[in-house]
């Protein structure tokens, strides 16, 4: 399985390769302030790794590498501190050793940023590596670092700002093929008009997808740049059974669908006291499943409404549900009759009451 494909199934990701993106986390387990590492998964909070002079980042994925790996070409994108306008360099080494110069480096002027966000400037670029130079042996990739070299680069990452780099970027072509978080941008679009993540539909983790931010106008890489034409979500869809026994418990399917794809909370009454308050949250669009008992018999009404991440609101839905004083036990199949046959199921429930 491609390493693409495995990332898109929960970040399952695949052990025999080394193409794809990698985090530049701060987690070091020595402590040292100018050292962290690759990892294929996210930080979870603010993460700096800072130094008066570089930074390195060691290949620290966890996996069983069997063969020879070649780097042709390395995408950095990196939130970096801003000082003064100067140039960097920026590269890799075959060496895990601390002090161990660049293989090979391209440098960037700061000047030349893509946004300003919280004190710390995005920078881009792409290294052509020679694929001569840059061999890994099996477990030899191990020993690939990622090199900052400048004066005071402090490098940032957290779910709102995410440095990275991606290991043998596809070719233009690839790329504008590609769509791997499904956030109907391309994997081109994302990386060099929107300069988003391709490999996460929320690049600044605000909850609106980038795919809306581009088309509000808003910057989707600022978690504090959100438009404002907020719309409320959809009336919750209710499902599952409209007669039931008393004593049992049934399960009902709620979901409602937000116009700008915004996650979604959902306040379920049960009609008999009992409720979920803004449980949550869940994806636009996903259908949740939830249980509930009724323990006396009687006319019930289950309502639900949804809220979406910025407290706007739907309308409250419904679903009846009738608990007739003497029970008669249904098979599914039957129960599926009743419910296309309004006219029959009301003349059962009046029979049985």
């Amino acid at each position: 399985m491609p390493l693409t494909d495995a990332m898109r199934k929960e970040k399952n990701y695949h052990n025999f390769e080394v193409n794809g993106l990698y985090y530049l986390r701060d987690d070091d387990p020595l402590d040292w302030e100018d050292v962290g590492s690759l990892m294929m998964g996210e930080s979870k909070e603010n993460e700096i790794t800072r130094c008066g002079m570089f930074v390195n980042f060691h290949f620290a994925q966890i996996g069983d590498y069997k063969q020879e790996y070649r780097i042709h070409n390395i995408y950095f994108r990196f939130w970096q501190k801003y000082c003064a306008d100067v140039v960097y360099e920026v590269g890799y080494s075959t060496s895990s050793e601390h002090m161990a110069g660049f293989d090979e480096f391209v440098t960037i002027d700061i000047k030349n940023y893509i946004s300003e966000v919280n004190e710390y400037r995005l920078i881009q670029t792409l290294q052509n590596t020679d694929p001569e130079i840059a061999v890994f042996n099996k477990d030899e990739i191990f020993n690939l670092t990622i090199k900052v070299f400048g004066p005071n680069p402090c490098i940032i990452c957290n779910p709102d700002q995410c440095s990275f780099i991606i290991l043998n970027l596809e070719d233009n072509e690839t790329l504008m093929s590609l769509d791997r978080d499904n956030d109907r941008i391309n994997d081109y679009e994302e990386l060099f008009v929107y300069f988003t993540n391709p490999f996460d539909r929320d690049t600044d983790n605000d909850g609106v997808a980038d795919f809306n931010e581009v088309n509000f106008g808003s910057d989707p890489n600022d978690v504090n740049d959100n438009f404002g034409s907020n719309k409320n979500p959809d009336n919750p869809i209710i499902t599952g059974p409209s007669v039931a026994q008393a004593g049992r418990k049934y399960n009902y399917r709620f979901s409602s669908t937000d116009p700008e794809e915004n996650d979604v909370f959902y306040h379920i009454l049960w009609g008999d006291e009992q409720e979920e308050k803004w449980i949550g949250n869940y994806s636009s669009g996903e259908v949740i499943t939830l249980s509930h008992i009724w323990e006396k018999n009687g006319e019930y009404t289950i309502m639900a409404k949804a809220k979406d991440i910025h407290g706007a609101e739907s309308e409250w839905s419904s679903l009846n549900l009738n608990i007739p004083k003497n029970p008669v036990v249904y098979n599914i199949l039957q129960l599926k009759i009743l419910d296309k046959l309004p006219f029959l199921k009301k003349l059962v429930i009046f029979c049985l009451c």
